[in-house]
């Protein structure tokens, strides 16, 4: 039997991961107020509807575009 190398999240690792801070919608901006966990496309140059998970201090959404950036929980 194989051993997994996936990690287990902790209640707040999870709510972090999953934008328990809450969220922002974004268009023709930059917000940095806050650390992001996803982007959540809504008219970019990524598909609609596709949700990039990472963290990021700072997210560009272009003029035209909009976009939900989801919070990172404190």
């Amino acid at each position: 039997m194989a051993t997994s190398n996936l990690h287990r999240y902790t209640s707040q690792e999870s709510a972090n991961r999953l934008g328990g801070g809450g969220y922002d919608y974004v268009t023709n901006a930059t917000v940095n107020s806050h650390v992001y966990v996803a982007i959540q496309a809504l008219s970019v140059t990524i598909k609609a509807g596709q949700t990039i998970y990472g963290e990021w201090t700072s997210v560009t959404v272009a003029s035209g575009d909009f976009a939900i950036v989801y919070r990172r929980s404190s």
